[in-house]
């Protein structure tokens, strides 16, 4: 459930543009086999947004704006965004579409390996974070 320090005026259509958006993360990622970095920009809610109008408008719909077009209330804007982050990384994390690799310590064949960042693969692909750990078939 989608919690942030403001009301929104329509918390339902930006919890489904979300959710939409990490589904066709999923597809896109899922064909290709590729892993998600979430300390990267490959799970960057500010990437998304400045390229998905629908979200942006969205969003822009909980503010003022001025005669120009942009948001009033920086401040306000800015901690919206920083709370859509985090329910955007929570939605990747328990979608059940990707399996979550925290930083850690990995065995990929036989060796020990570390991984400085959390990261996200299309579910049942890997069993480590690393590009040569995927499950064989």
């Amino acid at each position: 459930m989608l919690q942030t320090n403001m009301t929104l005026k329509n918390q339902e259509k930006i919890e489904k543009l979300l959710k939409d958006i990490v589904q066709e993360s999923y597809e896109e990622v899922r064909e290709e086999g590729y892993l998600l970095c979430m300390d990267c920009g490959d799970v960057d809610l500010y990437i998304t947004a400045a390229n998905h109008v629908e979200l942006q408008d969205a969003i822009d719909e909980n503010f003022e704006l001025d005669e120009c077009g942009d948001i009033i209330e920086c401040k306000q804007h800015e901690q919206l965004m920083d709370d859509l982050y985090e329910y955007f990384l929570e939605l990747h994390k328990n979608s059940g579409l990707f399996d979550f690799f925290p930083s850690g310590h990995y065995t990929v064949n036989n060796e020990q390996r570390a991984s400085d960042t959390d990261m996200l693969a299309p579910k049942n692909q890997y069993y480590a974070p690393f590009e040569d750990a995927k499950v064989e078939k």
